[in-house]
């Protein structure tokens, strides 16, 4: 699921890590003493056993329930229903953050939650129409020279471009062949082909 997302929400990212980190030192002792029991419970488990760790992280998420922290737990619910494929109930969980925190990254997750989930073609479009608009504010507060700037620019085209503007097509591949970096052009057009992938499967 979240290969469309590499070339949009690199930038998304970045912005959030100091208030994730600051948030990290106020947790309580006993929710540190859950979340370690998780994390020690699935690093001893053999990764390659797909089957047992699905299992195992849709077991504890009665115990993760318990966490008082509410980021802290929405952030592991959210990693176990994306590792498990419970979509449903990450697309639940995300619509109920988005409310709270309409953060890029939490929109990038639902455009593609509906994508999997297969819901409407209006849906995708308004989806993408709402992501379009955060890239478009987030464009205004980065300097043109600052790297991340191209990233945002880049969402904000192929999030036109998804939410049904045929012509943000040829914008797309004027973008990608301007891009000098032979990896990122990889990761661009790569993302630009999913793209179309998509619209045609809603």
């Amino acid at each position: 699921m979240c290969c469309s997302l590499v070339s949009t929400a690199c930038s998304s990212s970045v912005h959030d890590v100091h208030a994730i980190e600051a948030k990290e030192s106020e947790i309580s002792l006993e929710d540190q003493a859950i979340i370690q029991k998780y994390k020690d419970r699935i690093n001893n488990l053999d990764l390659n056993d797909r089957n047992l760790v699905d299992a195992t992280m849709k077991k504890s998420l009665s115990e993760i329930s318990k966490i008082q922290d509410k980021h802290e737990r929405e952030k592991i619910e959210m990693n176990i229903y994306l590792s498990t494929g419970m979509y449903q109930e990450a697309y639940n969980l995300n619509t109920k953050i988005l409310k709270e925190n309409p953060l890029i990254s939490n929109l990038l997750t639902q455009c593609e939650l509906i994508h999997v989930l297969k819901l409407s073609k209006k849906e995708f479009q308004k989806c993408h129409t709402d992501l379009a608009s955060a890239f478009k504010q987030e464009l205004k507060t980065i300097p043109k020279s600052d790297p991340e700037y191209s990233y945002s620019e880049w969402g904000y085209l192929l999030s036109m471009y998804k939410a049904g503007r045929e012509d943000y097509k040829p914008k797309l591949e004027k973008f990608i062949n301007s891009t000098k970096d032979e990896q990122m052009k990889f990761q661009l057009q790569s993302a630009y082909e999913l793209a179309i992938e998509q619209k045609k499967s809603i």
